[in-house]
């Protein structure tokens, strides 16, 4: 079947919306140091204990995001646009509390030789304290939630669930405080509703949405 004219321009634009995702992430290093200006640690997060198990939804987040984006240009193309424009919206603003009011997480010593201490430490290892408020794994967890739900709802309810633990793996392994991951769902939830108003469903993408 022959692409249509507009199926194509829809392709070209969620391409381009790629792009500029990707070019923001090539920012996230040159970023991620101090010093810090603020901590919004509080005595809450003091009492939150390692889970070092957590860190397996953690990290799972790095191949979620990917899978559920080529699922969408693919099959739901408005749908990727939706949500490339929602986490650009908010790796901008989270670059910019990055820039002017950098943060920093104190981490815990990870002892244990088992698999899941062993990638905690990795995690520590490749991913620097700072760049912490607003909390990416958070926001970006709830951009993939919120579309899925869209895309299809029963699925997308699973779907949910598990970005729901990726979020709170983010403070019990300790690489996130409260208010950085309150910060990343204010950000996130005010990006998909500026991308939902932008980006509006059409053809396949609006039928299948409301067939589901």
């Amino acid at each position: 079947m022959t692409a249509r004219p507009g199926d194509r321009r829809d392709l070209v634009v969620a391409l381009a919306l790629l792009a500029v995702l990707a070019g923001l992430f090539t920012l996230y290093g040159p970023l991620n140091e101090g010093p810090a200006r603020w901590s919004p640690k509080t005595p809450l997060d003091e009492r939150i204990p390692l889970v070092e198990e957590l860190v397996i939804p953690y990290v799972s987040a790095l191949a979620l995001g990917p899978l559920t984006l080529l699922l969408f240009l693919f099959t739901a193309v408005r749908l990727a646009q939706s949500a490339l424009l929602a986490g650009v919206l908010l790796l901008v603003v989270a670059y910019l509390f990055y820039v002017f009011a950098q943060t920093h997480v104190a981490r815990p010593e990870v002892t244990g030789d088992d698999v899941f201490a062993a990638t905690l430490r990795m995690v520590y290892g490749n991913d620097d304290a700072y760049n912490c408020f607003p909390s990416l794994h958070t926001g970006f967890a709830l951009i993939i939630a919120v579309h899925w739900l869209r895309y299809h709802r029963r699925l997308g309810v699973y779907v949910a669930a598990w970005c729901a633990l990726i979020m709170a793996s983010t403070l019990f392994v300790h690489q996130h405080y409260i208010a950085d991951m309150l910060a990343g769902l204010t950000v996130a939830s005010l990006a998909c509703l500026v991308s939902a108003r932008i980006v509006r469903p059409q053809g396949d993408d609006s039928a299948s949405t409301l067939r589901r």
